[in-house]
Parts: structure tokens; C-alpha cells; sequence
């Protein structure tokens, strides 16, 4: 991780001995009292904390020094047919890494029902792997995330967001790079399940107003057009003219 986040800001920290951040900063940063560390505070800023105490208990006593706005979040919606867990976590990790702004997952017809029963779902496990792959982009953003019970009623919630694109080799009309106009500020993506889109499904788009764009010949894994149509969608934005630097 490149900054150990929290849920609220402090002035000053005790993390116990059986913190996992506490033993990150123990065992990995080997830190020393005086020790400066990056943090952040969820959906909040960036921080800089100084290693102000290393009790023979084991725990770390933190001390803030000094914040600064974190990158902000893009303005990219996900939509993905729920995958195998196995997937889902890799994407749960990289759209957070990424820092999109929201990832709606419904239940594909061509997907198994069991895996919205898995213990990624019925656990915290899928928030954990939020906050790894936003501690690991050196940011705050967590998105939000849902899951829906098929594409229909996901599709229900994306009428306010004006550019709406499906990514699908086989129905596409061209590139997602050219169904990007150059006066949009916002997108949101589609993904269907590892298996792909049902027919009913790309009907279902169509008559709710998603374009089909596609990523090129190849088929890709889920997780890679994930990682693909954001940076795609990103670039066409011109949303990565942030500087990349800290000043903590």
C-alpha cells in the first residue's frame, strides 16, 4: 500500500498491536519514533502522520502533520455482469485503484445466481478490496458499489448520466475511443458477464439508449476491458491533467 487509509480524520492515533495498519507500519515501513507516513482519511484528504510513540505492547501511536486535497475521484460509472468471485475482487480492486466513481454489479442471465451468494457479497470482504486497491492508487476515493438483481433495473439508474456505452465485440458500431465525444465530461461503461451478453440483454441496452463500442479484435478477460475502458475513457477525457506529485 502506498497510504494506509481511515475511515475519520484525528489529530492523534493509537493503533492497537493486532491493527493490521499498526503491523504494516511495524514490519513493513520498519518505522522508527519520528518516522513520517502517508494516510488518508476515506472519501477525505491525503495526510502526512509522524510516528510520535511504539509502545512495548506492540501498537503505533500516529500524530497528523499535515493534509492536502486527494486526486479526485473520475467521473466514470462501471456496469459489470457479476463474474466469479475470483474476478469480481480483481475488479473490485482495479476500478478502485483507478478511482471511478461507482460500480453497479447485476445479475447477468448467463451468469450463476450463486456467485451474488458468495462470501465475498455476505461478508466485508468486497469493501476490503476497496480500500486495497485505493491505498495502493495513493488516494482516498472509495466508490460506491450495488448489486442488482438483473440488467433491467440496473439500467433504471443510469438515465441521469448522459453518456452511456456497452462494451461488446459482437453488436458494436465502432470504437469505445470514437463513441467518446469530445464534450463529454462524464461516462458510464458496460461490461457484460464472462460469458457475455444475452441477446436480451443487448435489447435491453439498445432500447435504453447504451451505445455498443467495442475494444478492438481480441477478446478480452473481464478484469482487462475493465482496466482498458476506464484508461480508454480516462484519456478521451482529458481527465488525467492532475499533477501526479505530493506536496505532503
Amino acid at each position: 500500500m502506498n497510504l494506509i487509509l481511515f475511515d475519520k480524520p484525528f489529530d492523534e492515533r493509537q493503533l492497537a498491536a493486532d491493527d493490521l495498519r499498526a503491523e504494516h507500519i511495524r514490519k513493513t515501513l520498519r518505522a522508527e519514533i519520528g518516522t513520517l507516513v502517508f494516510l488518508g482519511f476515506a472519501n477525505g484528504p491525503r495526510a502526512r502522520a509522524r510516528v510520535v510513540d511504539l509502545p512495548a505492547d506492540g501498537s503505533v501511536v500516529l500524530q497528523q502533520v499535515s493534509t492536502e486535497p486527494p486526486p479526485a475521484p473520475l467521473p466514470v460509472r462501471l456496469l459489470v455482469g457479476l463474474p466469479r468471485p475470483h474476478t469480481a475482487r480483481k475488479v473490485l480492486y482495479q476500478a478502485a485503484n483507478f478511482g471511478v466513481e461507482r460500480i453497479d454489479f447485476f445479475e447477468a442471465e448467463k451468469g450463476d445466481p450463486a456467485y451474488a451468494r458468495s462470501s465475498l457479497w455476505t461478508t466485508e470482504e468486497w469493501r476490503d478490496r476497496l480500500r486495497l486497491g485505493t491505498e495502493q492508487s495513493f488516494a482516498t476515493h472509495l466508490p460506491e458499489v450495488a448489486v442488482y438483481p438483473d440488467l433491467q433495473t440496473a439500467l433504471n439508474d443510469f438515465y441521469q448520466t448522459p453518456q452511456r456505452i456497452a462494451l461488446d465485440n459482437y453488436g458494436a458500431a465502432g470504437p469505445l475511443v470514437q463513441a467518446i465525444p469530445a464534450a463529454a465530461t462524464g461516462a458510464a461503461l458496460a461490461l457484460g458477464p464472462e460469458r457475455g451478453w444475452s441477446a436480451n440483454e443487448r435489447d435491453a441496452l439498445r432500447r435504453n439508449g447504451w451505445q455498443l463500442a467495442h475494444l478492438g479484435p481480441r477478446v478480452l478477460r473481464l478484469e482487462t476491458a475493465a482496466v482498458a475502458a476506464i484508461s480508454v475513457t480516462a484519456s478521451q477525457l482529458a481527465l488525467w491533467s492532475e499533477p501526479t506529485s505530493t506536496e505532503l
